[in-house]
């Protein structure tokens, strides 16, 4: 059975849980070669290694490296082809909406430019989603967001519980918009929420966003799609300014 490396003659026999079954084999090596792409270890534009240069290094067969290319394809990362070989493709064509991409750009360090990308897309369409949450949104899907409201307001919620609400409440309004693909975004985004709401969740932005959470809710439950709409974009403003001065002091610290 294939493994991800080979133990060197002579050396300790290593612990079963190395070793890896030969169906997610391809799951490991695209991983890797994935979180390589991400962080830029394999720049744009550079061709990836041999298969047998790939094999020899994760001590797998030609089928798993195949596999393995073939997953990094199909999220965009890599591109192939006949009589040229594999190549790494830039950022535009990566599938940022697929998990495995986000968690090997989460774990690269690049959190402040996708947190950016993230600002610019909800600025885009969470006023709209919010302005039809407050035409279109049932009492049910209102009490949703009523509720992580009451979690945000609450003196004794920790900062975890915090990050929850918050991301509940904003998956609430995209929800509540009754839009399929409006709704749609708050599953494939929660990841990403979190990621953001953590950053910016600093004392300085809890003192002014809890009162622009309660004003997105007030506009939506009093049925004013513009009030709404104006709501979250004086909220996402703030929120990215916040995040913008944790980023900048993270940065000075180090």
């Amino acid at each position: 059975m294939d493994k991800v490396l080979s133990r060197p003659p002579g050396a300790a026999r290593r612990r079963p849980a190395t070793y890896v079954k030969r169906s997610n084999l391809h799951i490991a090596v695209s991983d890797a070669l994935g979180a390589e792409v991400v962080s830029g270890t394999m720049p744009v534009g550079s061709m990836l290694p041999r298969e047998a240069e790939l094999e020899a290094r994760f001590g797998v067969s030609r089928t798993v490296v195949r596999e393995a290319v073939k997953v990094l394809i199909s999220k965009g990362l890599l591109s192939s082809s006949s009589g040229i070989g594999t190549w790494v493709l830039p950022p535009h064509s990566w599938n940022f909406l697929d998990p495995a991409v986000f968690s090997w750009a989460k774990a690269s360090g690049s959190v402040e430019l996708v947190i950016a990308n993230l600002f610019t897309f909800r600025n885009a369409v969470e006023p709209a989603a919010a302005a039809e949450a407050a035409r279109c949104g049932t009492k049910e899907q209102l009490a949703v967001i009523k509720s992580a409201l009451d979690v945000l307001c609450a003196d004794d919620t920790t900062f975890d519980a915090w990050v929850d609400a918050d991301v509940q409440f904003h998956t609430a309004l995209y929800i509540a918009s009754n839009n399929v693909f409006l709704a749609s975004l708050a599953g494939l985004f929660r990841e990403f929420f979190a990621m953001s709401f953590s950053v910016s969740s600093s004392n300085a932005h809890y003192q002014h966003c809890l009162q622009e959470h309660i004003d997105v809710y007030r506009a939506i439950a009093a049925r004013r799609p513009t009030k709404a709409a104006e709501a979250v974009r004086i909220l996402l403003d703030h929120a990215k300014t916040d995040v913008r001065v944790v980023v900048t002091k993270s940065r000075k610290k180090k």
